[in-house]
């Protein structure tokens, strides 16, 4: 992978066609879900069907490999339910896990890291885990230690949590993020130690790369994955692009017509797991949104996305019933209301948002009036707005995460 990554972007898409009819070949062969889906001519990729979440639940068992090669290593199932509490059970192997580890180290070399470095783990943990006591987080390597402390603890409690365990590097959710950069600056705290905060399962704004620097004067570096397919794009350690991890995934980015989106369009991403030969994902659907970015000025030839902008649910609607991706800057809310602790918007009507705010003590009319201009000027559209004020911490989502921005309306012209 250290020889790869420079190869030319012809060269990466030869060997990935490779591979790419090995496993086909692999799929019809063992997988009855494929069977039928590939007796059409292979030469048109475009035209096989997507897989999606849906099929993952009801047709896993012919989605299943009745083999697998040895040399893959063990087999073992992983279940995810997303941000949407739709579970999911993906079967891998020792292989796609060591892609998914080959990946991190790569990450770690791009951004030299201290491996002797303290790093602090906010998020949501498959099981239980002990914040007094830190394990590591070097993954194949051996490193410095990780404290680990749950994404259902109340920001105030991360805080706190956090200027004892006084971390080299910060990961988490970039919503949460948001809210500890919000809880710091109200509170004029600063971490003095620390040295680069990244960010996974999230959109990163250019707004909260900004406010990263800005707070706590440390660079965001994010990462892009999903644990169906393992890591997806690493940010650029010279461009700041993210770089398709193109050794172990195909990715594609495509319009509503299903067309691959040129440079500087928008359009959903759609992933084939390259090693996956226990439970192999074709042309799976993962439901996010990206950018499709330009050749990286650092000379890699893995493709890159500029951005990942939301997944379809975070779409908002113009009242005349065009959708856009709103972009909701932090700093300008808090510019009309100062003591904002957290701010949750719900698209329910093409014309109507429910605003749902943490403000200690509440806010005044004329503040609220001030909000909803601000809030309209970013979105470029005005609406019906209706305010749910409380002073306690908005509830995550049934996976842990927290959206700023979710649409309730299903009939804007692209589906989950």
């Amino acid at each position: 992978m250290e020889s790869t990554q420079w190869l030319s972007g012809e060269a990466l898409r030869e060997q990935q066609d490779r591979q790419l009819g090995a496993l086909i070949d692999h799929a019809r062969r063992y997988c009855p879900f494929y069977r039928a889906r590939f007796r059409n001519d292979l030469a048109r990729w475009h035209e096989i069907p997507l897989l999606t979440r849906a099929d993952l639940q009801t047709q896993s068992n012919g989605l299943r490999a009745t083999a697998c090669p040895r040399a893959h290593g063990k087999t073992f199932d992983i279940a995810t339910g997303g941000s949407t509490a739709e579970p999911v059970t993906v079967r891998r192997t020792a292989l796609t896990q060591l892609f998914w580890q080959a990946a991190t180290l790569r990450d770690h070399l791009w951004h030299r890291r201290d491996l002797s470095a303290t790093m602090a783990i906010i998020r949501q943990f498959p099981e239980p885990v002990d914040e007094t006591k830190p394990g590591r987080w070097g993954g194949i390597l051996g490193s410095g230690p990780a404290w680990h402390l749950p994404i259902s603890t109340d920001v105030e409690a991360q805080l706190g949590w956090l200027q004892g365990v006084c971390p080299d590097i910060l990961l988490t959710y970039p919503a949460n993020l948001d809210a500890l950069l919000t809880h710091m600056h109200q509170a004029g705290i600063t971490r003095s130690r620390l040295r680069e905060v990244r960010t996974v399962s999230g959109t990163v704004t250019p707004a909260l790369r900004e406010r990263c620097q800005q707070v706590l004067g440390v660079p965001l570096t994010d990462l892009y994955s999903a644990q169906e397919v393992g890591v997806i794009a690493l940010q650029c350690p010279d461009g700041g692009l993210l770089h398709v991890q193109s050794e172990h995934v195909l990715v594609e980015v495509l319009d509503v017509q299903g067309q691959p989106c040129r440079e500087g369009e928008i359009g959903q991403v759609v992933v084939t797991d390259l090693h996956n030969f226990a439970m192999p994902l074709i042309r799976y659907a993962l439901r996010d949104w990206a950018e499709v970015g330009p050749a990286c000025p650092c000379g890699r030839g893995l493709p890159t996305l500029r951005r990942v902008v939301g997944r379809t649910r975070n779409l908002a609607v113009s009242p005349e019933g065009k959708p856009f991706w709103p972009v909701l800057e932090t700093r300008r809310m808090l510019e009309a209301i100062p003591q904002l602790r957290q701010y949750q918007f719900e698209q329910t009507a093409v014309d109507a948002i429910t605003a749902r705010l943490v403000c200690v003590p509440a806010p005044i009319p004329e503040q609220l009036q001030q909000l909803q201009a601000t809030l309209e000027q970013m979105l470029g559209h005005a609406y019906r707005w209706t305010w749910q004020l409380r002073d306690t911490p908005l509830p995550l989502s049934a996976g842990g995460k927290f959206e700023e921005f979710i649409s309730s309306i299903h009939d804007t012209g692209k589906k989950e």
